[in-house]
């Protein structure tokens, strides 16, 4: 009816459900203004106190949502911004209690997001009145598209549009089983904020003497209706006896209790043998609210993968996120917390992407796309590469010093990738840890991109591994660089201090090849790296490349005069094989 008539459609369910007619589904301003009237200064004063925590927290959540421009590879940039989305349609359930708390949690977010256009539907009451405290809630956010709506047809409405009601792209909020199934039927072609099912609450303790505690905090969910569960865990015997009685007695001074006498036989008592099989059974579960009364929680917290929210020792009760603590009470329920989150500002927008490149940074990366496409047969993607190549290389007056090497022996196979005039990316795994992390800070230091993949015989020595990864190293520079022309050539004096330690590095980047290389004695290994290969890794990387290095390095720490050594080589490549587009320096036209 709501797709196919509009307004009358909603009229017609109207009267079907023998509700008041509704003349005008848009709230007015006298009704926004006689609401002002209604509410008491009391509850207003807690409601902007709800209102500023919840807007403080949620406003931080906005920092990590864009991401500023990241090289990826030297002129290659990356950077994602953060869009709200158009329209958003928000559900404020009526029913058994009017809840503007959960206007709050959903607009709040909404607004800090930069939506534009928010709609609010909730249910009238059998007079066609909104409850005044949240239409006071929608004026004080400034949202004035509020419409006298509920039910699966108002999710209806918002979905498609009608004539008084706007068409939305993404709904929110909770409601019954008829709200719940609305939304998954329409959200074949809208968004919707996540699976909602019924209110859960799980209880961890052992400490008897909060017994009182603990049977509030069961009844504080139980009490939102006769299907919410509530579940206590503990190693505690007596405790899992004892909170019946207690929560039968704290339930005859409630005022829900047609709710309640139903609700209560949603009440579980789980035995725990230890606190593993705590977490095990919370992670299980995945509830939408975790309590961990006990002054001890940090046993607990860390260990939680699975939850809609957390709470924390014996006062942060659940009511505290439900109202004012600043949290979003719009939380994954029926184990959907396994995948979901609480809502949250983020949910308001999407990120989009964007990126750019240079024609140095597109003549880098090219041969790697075209390789990649190829290999899947995609030649449309590798062309879209190809005709591009002309104009950079025109654009750049430069061609890409980039190269792969593959270099198998009978005791390893190492893979590497090399971009030269990259920003000191790396991925590297040789199977060795510090040798890893050494060369890592090669690629850092000299803002070389490297990719090594080493798989050697490191149950028989680390001799092969090392050795290898240095001739291949040294032969994927070699590759690169060409014919040398057009390079700075030296370094000179390179030197670097950490801590106790000094590294001096001086190169000639012509093809004689020539190491001088004198440190600090070293003890035996520095992690899983044998010492007596550090001199050796840089014998080899020369020898493969062809060119004259000098090493002199002082230190007392063994892993500081390895590092500083590394750390101050790469940094004299880095300046010797920068580009120098004069002429090749050298007298005899070559190098």
């Amino acid at each position: 009816l709501v797709i196919e008539e509009g307004d009358n459609g909603l009229r017609k369910i109207s009267k079907i459900l023998k509700e008041k007619e509704i003349k005008s589904f848009k709230v007015s301003n006298s009704e926004f203004k006689k609401a002002e009237e209604l509410v008491d200064d009391q509850l207003k004063n807690a409601i902007l106190t709800a209102y500023s925590n919840i807007k403080k927290y949620h406003e931080k959540q906005l920092d990590g949502l864009s991401i500023n421009k990241v090289e990826t590879t030297k002129g290659v940039s990356l950077w994602s911004e953060f869009k709200p989305i158009d329209s958003v349609g928000l559900y404020i359930p009526g029913g058994t209690a009017p809840l503007f708390s959960s206007l709050l949690m959903q607009a709040i977010p909404a607004i800090i997001a930069g939506c534009p256009n928010i709609v609010i539907c909730t249910p009238p009451d059998a007079n066609g009145k909104i409850n005044p405290t949240i239409l006071w809630v929608a004026d004080l956010l400034n949202i004035k598209n509020v419409y006298k709506v509920g039910g699966s047809q108002a999710i209806f409405a918002m979905a498609y549009g009608t004539e008084s009601i706007p068409k939305c792209f993404k709904i929110f909020g909770p409601g019954n089983k008829y709200v719940t199934e609305a939304k998954l039927q329409v959200s074949k072609d809208i968004s919707i904020d996540m699976p909602a099912g019924p209110s859960e609450v799980y209880v961890v303790s052992d400490d008897i003497e909060k017994a009182d505690i603990i049977a509030s905090d069961l009844l504080s969910q139980l009490e939102h209706s006769i299907d919410a569960k509530a579940v206590l865990i503990s190693k505690n015997k007596k405790l899992l006896k004892d909170i019946k009685t207690i929560i039968s007695n704290q339930k005859e001074s409630l005022s829900r209790q047609s709710i309640l006498n139903e609700s209560i036989n949603n009440t579980y008592l789980v035995k725990a043998k230890n606190d593993k099989d705590i977490i095990n059974f919370i992670n299980d579960n995945a509830p939408e609210h975790l309590i961990l009364i006990d002054d001890d929680f940090v046993k607990i917290a860390p260990y939680v993968n699975n939850a809609g929210s957390v709470f924390c020792g014996k006062y942060s009760p659940e009511s505290f996120g439900d109202y004012a603590s600043g949290s979003n009470h719009t939380l994954p329920t029926g184990q959907a917390a396994k995948t979901y989150s609480g809502l949250s500002v983020k949910d308001f927008g999407k990120t989009i992407t964007f990126q750019t490149a240079t024609p140095e940074g597109f003549l880098g990366l090219a041969p790697t796309v075209k390789t990649l496409a190829d290999a899947e047969s995609l030649d449309a993607h590798a062309n879209a590469v190809q005709v591009r190549e002309i104009y950079a290389i025109n654009d750049a007056g430069l061609l890409p010093r980039t190269s792969f090497i593959k270099r198998t022996t009978k005791e390893t196979s190492i893979f590497i990738n090399l971009n030269i005039d990259g920003t000191g990316n790396y991925n590297v795994d040789t199977g060795l840890k510090f040798f890893d992390h050494m060369l890592e800070q090669f690629a850092k230091h000299g803002q070389f991109d490297i990719t090594i993949k080493s798989f050697g015989d490191l149950e028989i020595d680390q001799h092969h591994t090392i050795e290898d990864v240095a001739i291949a190293l040294g032969e994927a520079f070699k590759s690169a660089l060409g014919d040398r022309k057009n390079i700075e050539r030296y370094s000179s004096n390179e030197s670097l201090v950490m801590d106790e330690t000094i590294s001096n590095v001086s190169i000639d980047m012509a093809s004689r090849t020539l190491l001088k290389m004198k440190t600090s004695k070293l003890r035996e290994y520095v992690g899983d790296f044998p010492t007596e290969m550090f001199e050796h890794f840089f014998i080899s990387f020369v020898n493969a490349l062809n060119f004259t290095c000098h090493i002199e390095t002082k230190g007392e720490n063994s892993h500081h005069i390895v590092e500083a050594t590394f750390k101050s080589f790469t940094r004299a490549l880095n300046k010797a094989l920068q580009r120098n587009n004069t002429n090749i320096a050298s007298t005899k036209g070559s190098l």
